[in-house]
């Protein structure tokens, strides 16, 4: 059957409408769907114009980064021998991998995710009349573009791509079985929210008339909080705690010789608690301008990629952060004088940049912090012995409060 290039837009958007989703902006990693226009470059064999059309796609998250995606298509492109139309769709399933959101402290530059895709399918060629179903793959990359104007933020977000699809076709093209179409498309990434919840904690106070503020979280939620503790009653299982008594995340009265981040400050005094350890502190528990090397944030041989213990520590170093918002911090990445200089400062930088980019994602506003590599020109002890070369290896952080 052939369709019309609005027809084939609103057959796309039927057969999707409500099915489950994949790639999402940060803070929505549920099921999503959604649609886009199609602009094909078509393989010169097929001896045809510019294909128009329009794709969805319906996504589910495996991790963070990471999700598959079942995607449909549908084109029209006309024939360069008749003037006449073919017709070419397709049903694909593919594995997405996103790296992560690329935020910039310029506010006229958008944030943005850039991300993989590959996968396998079927495509069906309508040929000069003659119908084919052919086993396709696909490879492609694209950008998402997460959309928040003022406080609207729905996990919405602009995806750009390109893909490169290859189907086996001996019927149409028996010379060269594998005819090569680029597809670009661009087009509207909606999460379902209307079905799953989202996984983004929520630090804005919502506009109702009691906002709770969860003191672990963050989370902001129209409940009530009887006993004024910061924990709602469906969550306080201590409910009727004295006005000013230091609670937990259950609401329940913290034991007063209690120092959870043992910073020295105990938790009923401690206005910023969670602070990382080795972190020098005032009365009240909050951070101090000072120097701090981040013992275990290292970094995979010769690259600005984090280990899995690196993360855990910077998970720590967020949440301080967060919770301390009157500090700024350069951060800081040095070398041991393995290679040449000019190596070890580019690679300090971006170990620093790559620091300074995982706290973005854990919430932390840019603008607060500066990296800076100085490669291997400031060592803490000497280079000739491994153990000396392994304690100049490290990331410092200077704090200064504003």
């Amino acid at each position: 059957m052939k369709y019309g290039l609005w027809g084939s837009a609103l057959l796309v958007a039927g057969i999707w409408a409500g099915q489950a989703a994949a790639l999402n902006t940060d803070g929505y990693d549920i099921p999503y769907v959604g649609i886009s226009g199609l602009y094909e470059f078509p393989d010169s064999k097929r001896e045809a114009d510019i294909g128009y059309g329009g794709r969805a796609w319906a996504g589910y998250p495996l991790t963070e980064n990471s999700a598959f995606e079942l995607s449909y298509f549908m084109l029209q492109r006309k024939r360069d021998i008749d003037g006449k139309h073919d017709f070419n769709s397709g049903l694909l399933l593919d594995y997405i991998y996103d790296f992560g959101l690329f935020a910039y402290e310029q506010k006229w530059l958008p944030d943005f995710k850039p991300y993989l895709l590959s996968g396998a399918g079927v495509e069906r060629d309508d040929e000069r009349g003659n119908v084919h179903y052919n086993p396709a793959l696909e490879a492609g990359a694209g950008l998402m573009f997460p959309l928040k104007v003022g406080n609207w933020n729905w996990g919405w977000s602009l995806r750009t791509e390109a893909r490169v699809l290859a189907a086996y076709n001996d019927h149409d093209f028996p010379n060269k079985r594998v005819p090569f179409d680029v597809h670009l498309n661009a087009g509207l990434n909606i999460p379902l929210t209307w079905f799953f919840k989202p996984s983004h904690k929520q630090t804005d106070l919502l506009d109702c008339p009691t906002a709770v503020v969860d003191p672990v979280t963050g989370r902001s939620d129209c409940a009530a909080d009887s006993d004024g503790d910061g924990v709602t009653d469906t969550l306080d299982q201590c409910p009727g705690t004295p006005a000013g008594t230091p609670v937990d995340e259950k609401g329940c009265p913290i034991e007063n010789g209690a120092d959870d981040d043992h910073d020295g400050v105990l938790n009923g005094a401690d206005e910023c608690p969670h602070t990382p350890a080795g972190v020098k502190v005032d009365a009240k528990g909050c951070a101090v301008a000072q120097t701090v090397v981040l013992d275990d944030v290292n970094f995979e041989l010769n690259s600005a990629i984090l280990t899995g213990q690196a993360t855990h520590v910077l998970d720590g170093v967020a949440q301080a952060l967060n919770a301390q918002q009157n500090i700024k911090v350069e951060i800081a990445g040095h070398t041991d004088n393995s290679g040449s200089p000019k190596y070890n400062l580019v690679l300090s930088q971006q170990r620093a940049e790559s620091v300074r980019q995982y706290l973005v994602g854990r919430s932390v506003d840019m603008a607060r912090m500066t990296p800076k590599g100085f490669g291997e020109t400031q060592p803490l002890v000497s280079n000739d012995t491994e153990n000396g070369r392994a304690a100049n290896r490290r990331v410092e952080f200077k704090i200064v409060l504003q």
